[in-house]
């Protein structure tokens, strides 16, 4: 008989985050947005570039044709074979717009900076999903082990009630209390159980596996960042994507106030072509007429009045100039406002931490004290139901105030830009 055992794959936070950023369909369509504007940030979109077009045309017709000249003559001619060709080169080339082509120029530029921003935005998105969910999972698989342990506690204080009843020295009250409390204790593990499969799924979505992926994640929370409030809020200002998309949306708005601008300034076209025609004709005076050759000129023109249509579109983004500095501004108050708050539950959590985990220790201790004293029949039923209770209270308090204080990190880490180096 063969058996078979299928290793658990382990899943590093290094590689979720590495498999989210190739795999995400967010992350994917940001990626595609930025390579759609650098294909349209060329010299041609801008209108430097000349313009070039071939056109050619034939034509033939078969007629009856009737004339009568000056001098007398009547042709008649019946089923008269009639043939036109044409063909030409063009080119037009714009050599001065009022600089809109440099303005336009600049702002495809600062559009493909902005999808850059954009992509690189929606990236933090991702990992900040992808850190949240992992660090969920971690902290549910703590508590599962947790509440794992405390099932032993359970067994172990069931088989002295159990003793004890055997020998007479308590009431079955005592064991049936502690298999309600037992029972109580599964009920609460196979919750826990159900957490982690969403959670789990949760990732895995982000990650763009079947939501049936099995994987172990890892089994603590690390949290060694130590950030100072002055510096992070420098960094937060320098960093933040939010703040540099808006401040980037500003630049463009002010390249396309410098386009609007342009309309009130001459214009100057050269203009070239190469063109040959050849009619033929059975009927009438010319039979062949045949002509070739390049042509060339300049157009210019100077647009002097249109009813202040122009001058109103100049004022109106220089308005949507303004309000977007108005967002920026309301932007930075606002990321200012979530540093704060986030840095202050960072070292308050870290606080609350260090001290939950000093009475996770105490808890302990009295447990196993309360269970000797339980033994000998030093300690009642309650005396040992509530120092468990304490034990899995500061268990759980503990494993949430460590995932608290790794949630803090990475929204203080995403507002500085810090989660992507």
């Amino acid at each position: 008989m063969q058996s078979s055992i299928v290793a658990q794959e382990v899943l590093t936070i290094e590689d979720a985050i590495k498999l989210g950023l190739e795999k995400n369909y967010d992350v994917l369509i940001a990626k595609n947005y930025k390579e759609i504007s650098k294909a349209q940030n060329n010299l041609g979109n801008a209108g430097m570039s000349p313009q070039v077009s071939l056109n050619g045309a034939y034509n033939i017709a078969n007629v009856n044709s009737h004339q009568e000249f000056n001098t007398g003559t009547i042709q008649d001619k019946t089923g008269a074979n009639s043939n036109n060709l044409a063909a030409s080169v063009n080119v037009n080339w714009t050599v001065f717009d009022g600089l809109r082509m440099f303005a336009v120029k600049k702002r495809l530029n600062q559009t493909e900076q902005l999808t850059a921003l954009q992509m690189k935005q929606q990236m933090e998105i991702t990992i900040y999903k992808i850190i949240l969910a992992y660090y969920d999972i971690v902290r549910i698989n703590e508590l599962i082990k947790a509440a794992n342990q405390n099932l032993t506690i359970y067994t172990e204080r069931k088989k002295i009630a159990q003793l004890k009843l055997e020998i007479g020295s308590d009431s079955k009250v005592d064991l049936l209390l502690i298999k309600s409390d037992e029972n109580k204790a599964k009920s609460n593990l196979l919750q826990l159980e159900l957490q982690m499969l969403t959670a789990k799924v949760t990732l895995n979505n982000l990650l763009v596996r079947p939501a049936d992926t099995d994987f172990k994640a890892g089994d603590s929370i690390v949290t060694s960042y130590n950030p100072a409030l002055e510096e992070l809020k420098k960094s937060t200002e320098a960093g933040n994507s939010a703040l540099s998309i808006s401040k980037q949306n500003e630049l463009i708005i002010r390249q396309t106030i410098t386009e609007a601008r342009a309309a009130n300034l001459p214009f100057v076209q050269l203009n070239g072509a190469y063109n040959f025609t050849r009619a033929q004709s059975q009927a009438g005076i010319i039979f062949l007429n045949r002509q070739q050759g390049l042509n060339t000129g300049i157009t210019a023109s100077w647009l002097l009045f249109n009813g202040n249509k122009n001058n109103r579109l100049v004022k109106e983004r220089q308005i949507n100039l303004l309000n977007q500095k108005y967002m920026t501004e309301q932007l930075k108050q606002s990321i200012d406002a979530v540093v704060y708050v986030n840095y202050q539950s960072y070292v308050t959590n870290k606080k609350i931490m260090e001290l939950e985990k000093l009475n996770l220790a105490d808890s302990k201790e009295v447990l196993d004290v309360s269970l000797e004293r339980y033994k000998v029949g030093k300690a009642n039923l309650l005396e040992t139901i509530e120092t468990q209770k304490n034990l899995e209270d500061a268990q759980t308090r503990f494993i949430n105030a460590l995932y608290n204080v790794k949630q803090a990190e990475t929204e203080l880490l995403r507002a500085n830009g810090g989660l992507i180096r």
